[in-house]
């Protein structure tokens, strides 16, 4: 009987185990799908719009090859951009209603 228990817990176990890897994977890929690509396609234009075609110098298709300076300030403009206009447009969320 000790045999089925331990065989039990034991498949019980991997399986926890399984699920734990598996919300890490998801939470890497979620991070980079999100984070590091919609930041760098979001803030790769505003860049290029506010230094006037200067900033970055990596091409818009080429951000893996894009210097850690040059990611970071990019995917950073790419996310407090769309925040920031998001935060400031709530307050007219519900302008026109009645």
């Amino acid at each position: 009987m000790e045999d089925i228990g331990a065989g039990l817990f034991g498949w019980l176990m991997r399986l926890l185990g399984l699920a734990a890897r598996s919300m890490v994977w998801l939470i890497v890929v979620a991070w980079e799908y999100l984070v590091v690509n919609l930041a760098w396609y979001f803030g790769w234009p505003i860049c290029r719009v506010l230094s006037i075609g200067k900033f970055p110098r990596t091409d818009i298709g080429n951000g893996d090859s894009a210097s850690l300076v040059e990611a970071t300030l990019v995917c950073v403009v790419g996310v407090a951009v769309p925040f920031t206009v998001a935060v400031l447009l709530a307050p007219w969320e519900n302008f026109g209603a009645s």
